[in-house]
């Protein structure tokens, strides 16, 4: 009786542990481990990305890269290829710098891959070398910006006029006064701008100034210049009025667009007072982590 028992018993014990191990095979601990990854790697695989992705995952080799990529906070998973293939090519680059310059598509040559930007994205519609607007479009709500604010003849989006007077206002209140010295272009007046700086400078040098008709932010109305009235600095970044600005305008919902050490992202040369709207969220947010509008796009607009 007892032998029967004990019998039943391993019977039982094989029956359970076989459940398991095949439940086991299941899960995607086991279907990674097989592939070649280790436990560490698989709980950052498994953290990170969501159950689709693993399923991307599993019908691929292993890949050493992948739990160090999953690890960096601006990681997008479709780019993953994109990414590991620029590592080969700059193996110097960590992959901070990596992913940041293949999420903005700041490795691609404008002319060969020019797109049309989304402008349903309103005031987060991305215009740069690469998205670019048609020549026949202009907001509706372009309006002067009343002298108090602006040299004579400057324009603007009406829906960020209010902003921009907030934003000087604080200023005034600090002692310092700033006025909008460029604003809104047409097609055709960035066209005459930049042919013009083509014929100063020559394209290389000009496609690194300004930018080419239909790729112009300032074409959007949401773009715009806000300088301090009547001066001139050697070195504009040192300035109080600089500092200030860069320590307050995103509370208005502005970011600059163009800054320095930003060049190998967006493109350009960067631009002292050069402002965009994006809204107080977006711009809260590209301020505290310092990154390019591109980049923002790329991971929560896109």
């Amino acid at each position: 009786m007892v032998g029967l028992v004990l019998v039943l018993a391993a019977i039982i014990f094989g029956v359970v542990s076989l459940v398991k191990h095949i439940n086991y095979t299941k899960t995607y601990d086991y279907k990674l481990e097989q592939i070649g990854y280790k436990d560490s790697e698989i709980k950052i695989i498994k953290s990170k990305l969501k159950n689709e992705y693993i399923d991307k995952i599993l019908t691929q080799k292993y890949n050493s890269e992948l739990s160090t990529l999953l690890e960096e906070k601006y990681f997008i998973f479709d780019n993953m290829d994109k990414y590991i293939e620029y590592k080969k090519e700059n193996e110097d680059d960590d992959y901070t710098k990596i992913i940041a310059i293949i999420n903005s598509e700041a490795n691609i040559e404008w002319m060969d891959n020019e797109r049309e930007t989304d402008t349903t994205k309103n005031e987060l519609m991305l215009v740069n070398r690469i998205y670019g607007l048609s020549k026949d479009y202009e907001p509706e709500d372009i309006i002067d910006v009343p002298s108090k604010y602006a040299y004579s003849g400057k324009k603007i989006s009406e829906s960020i006029m209010e902003n921009i007077i907030s934003l000087i206002s604080a200023g005034k209140e600090e002692g310092y006064t700033f006025v909008v010295s460029d604003g809104y272009r047409s097609y055709s007046e960035q066209e005459k701008i930049y042919n013009s700086y083509v014929s100063s400078y020559g394209q290389s040098e000009a496609d690194e100034i300004v930018a080419r008709p239909g790729h112009s932010e300032y074409q959007t109305g949401l773009s715009f210049d806000l300088m301090p009235y009547n001066k001139v600095y050697e070195d504009p970044k040192i300035s109080e009025e600089y500092l200030w600005l860069k320590d307050n305008a995103y509370k208005y919902g502005f970011i600059f667009r163009f800054e320095s050490g930003k060049e190998d992202l967006t493109g350009f040369k960067a631009s002292t007072w050069r402002l965009r709207y994006v809204g107080e969220s977006a711009s809260t947010l590209i301020y505290n982590e310092n990154i390019t509008f591109e980049e923002y796009y790329a991971y929560f607009v896109k």
